[in-house]
């Protein structure tokens, strides 16, 4: 029976990781997304831009809240968080 739990708190672990990579993965999206519609000077481009941010800031909501039902531990997001930026400063 631990067996099981073992196998159990280690897919959930799993799925965990996957949803904060996606969580942080769409939050660099919507940053660009950001980004791009700040520098942006023409009108009907604008729109489209402006909804592509509006659609990733709902995504990103949504899994967020995904998150919250889940209930990832705190560590895990902690831990997640600092790999993902120390990946990001090497890659600059």
């Amino acid at each position: 029976m631990e067996c099981l739990d073992a196998k159990k708190t280690s897919a959930k672990l799993q799925h965990d990781a996957e949803l904060l990579e996606l969580i942080y993965a769409v939050r660099d999206q919507s940053a660009r997304a950001h980004k791009i519609l700040n520098n942006s000077t023409e009108g009907a481009t604008d729109l489209r831009q402006q909804a592509q941010v509006e659609l990733q800031e709902g995504l990103f909501d949504f899994l967020h809240r995904q998150a919250r039902t889940r209930k990832v531990s705190g560590q895990q997001v902690e831990d997640f968080s600092v790999r993902y930026n120390l990946e990001r400063k090497q890659l600059r």
